[in-house]
């Protein structure tokens, strides 16, 4: 299921097909639960058009996509398809930005975490059409929407895959990875700044608050660990950064601004 791309110890953050760089405390869950929130930009795909995403340790993973919340869904459009492969609804909403809507599947046996308008809970869900057609093509199957088997498809190896998909260097669409040392590294420079953000000069040095402080590689790569590419931002200031608009859709951002108005307001 999973096939080893690097050796690193730190955190390597996924950046989308178009280069953005996610902050390194965005912090990336187990696919368990309810499932792990995504905006595309971690989802990956491989010759055969297979999605995957990339793990903390380096390896590479099969994955299942499906929008969450279906509360303003209309009634007769019933519930939503889950994706395992880039097929054209995909295409299309990476084209609108509309990435967001969706998870990562937390089990492989075809239940699925829906927010319906009065309820929430597992719903079975069918395979999209389109990425059906792709998998019976790539699989050389003739599976239908009931008899596709999720379990065996997410256990089974990942086969589509390109020689130079285990060299780091030939993958453009996975990013340079973070030196091993970045954690130690990020919070040098957060101290260095006494945990202030240097663009909006919000306090954040309180303990609770150190989350929402990131550190910025201003020329966007992140190999570039010099002192003078490093910028200490909250996480608010940091997605006004060119390219890092997508840190707006996370919780954490939400969870920022609420905090940081309610401080305003009480300091005023």
């Amino acid at each position: 299921m999973m096939e080893k791309l690097t050796e690193f110890e730190e955190l390597r953050q996924a950046v989308n097909k178009t280069g953005i760089n996610i902050t390194e405390r965005i912090e990336v869950k187990k696919l368990e639960g309810k499932g792990l929130d995504t905006d595309l930009s971690d989802i990956y795909t491989i010759p055969g058009k297979e999605l995957y995403t990339v793990l903390r340790d380096g390896t590479i993973r099969k994955v299942i996509i499906h929008i969450c919340d279906i509360s303003n869904y209309k009634q007769d459009w019933g519930l939503p398809k889950f994706h395992i492969m880039e097929c054209e609804t995909l295409e299309e909403m990476r084209r609108e930005k509309r990435g967001h809507r969706y998870k990562k599947a937390s089990r492989n046996d075809g239940q699925f975490w829906i927010k319906q308008r009065i309820s929430q809970g597992y719903k079975k869900l069918d395979i999209c059409g389109y990425c059906l057609k792709q998998y019976n093509k790539l699989y050389n199957e003739n599976a239908n929407k009931a008899d596709f088997n999720i379990k065996r498809y997410m256990t089974s190896s990942i086969t589509h895959i390109e020689p130079s998909i285990t060299n780091q260097r030939d993958m453009t669409t996975i990013p340079k990875k973070y030196d091993k040392n970045w954690s130690k590294i990020s919070k040098d420079r957060k101290e260095c700044c006494k945990w202030i953000c240097q663009k909006c000069h919000f306090d954040l040095s309180h303990k609770e608050m150190r989350f929402y402080l990131h550190t910025h590689h201003i020329d966007a790569d992140i190999e570039n660990n010099k002192y003078e590419n490093l910028k200490v931002l909250c996480i608010k200031c940091h997605a006004e950064e060119p390219r890092h608009e997508h840190i707006k859709k996370t919780s954490e951002y939400n969870n920022f601004i609420k905090i940081k108005d309610r401080l305003q307001h009480h300091a005023g």
